[in-house]
């Protein structure tokens, strides 16, 4: 579910982009194979929006310049404004790719079909493990925190981002309802907001003073309040 949780994850490279790529051959010891112009954007867009997410987690969108992503990857200014058009459209980009890697990793650990209780457990689940990578989540936060204050493009990208997240949350829950497996007496839409609500909340605090919150505690608790909340 894309809500709270894919393309390959944001993982640092360990060579800067080349033009080809050295592979033994039987006809000599290495012959040069020459990357596809795809295979090459795919590599630099992944270097910048990976030094994006970096320089956000330890700035803020502010402090976050495209001279900085660009040199930051390795690359120049000018090509992070020509892929991704400007600051805030690479920063959506990232938000999107990191978002595709969640939801991405929450469905390959999730069973199929499951929905009430059992998929909201999932949906905590997932949340735990991509709290735990805490540097993608860090700049996440940052940038939703930045849609608070006079960023409008952000403000309204984050709005929609977190009514489909609501949304999702509810379409579970009534799932649940329909199939008999969670009570059919509460508003789904206002424990939609609870939960998330109650994830961001958890992921805040955790990552403001880590050492301090007993976080396995935390979702395990979230957990129970929901069996007792929701259970029929």
């Amino acid at each position: 579910m894309v809500a709270i949780t894919g393309e390959i994850p944001l993982e640092e490279a360990s060579e800067p982009a080349e033009s080809v790529d050295l592979v033994a051959s039987d006809d000599a010891p290495a012959s040069r194979i020459r990357r596809t112009q795809v295979e090459r954007t795919a590599e630099s867009d992944q270097r910048m929006l990976l030094a994006a997410m970096r320089l956000i987690g330890q700035r803020g969108y502010r402090g976050t310049s495209l001279a900085a992503i660009g040199e930051a990857s390795g690359y120049s200014r000018g090509l992070v404004t020509e892929r991704f058009g400007s600051k805030a459209g690479l920063l959506w980009a990232l938000v999107r790719r990191m978002l595709r890697v969640w939801s991405g990793d929450g469905r390959a650990r999730s069973g199929a079909g499951h929905v009430g209780l059992p998929a909201l457990y999932e949906m905590v689940d997932n949340h735990r493990r991509a709290l735990t990578n805490d540097e993608p989540l860090r700049a996440f936060y940052a940038l939703m925190f930045e849609a608070l204050g006079p960023t409008p493009d952000l403000q309204n990208e984050f709005r929609t981002l977190h009514r489909s997240f609501r949304a999702d949350i509810a379409a579970m829950l009534q799932a649940g309802i329909d199939t008999g497996v969670v009570r059919a007496d509460i508003n789904v839409d206002a424990q939609a907001l609870i939960v998330l609500g109650t994830l961001r909340g958890i992921a805040f605090q955790w990552l403001l003073e880590p050492d301090a919150i007993a976080v396995d505690a935390a979702y395990d608790g979230l957990k129970q309040n929901l069996q007792r909340t929701l259970s029929p």
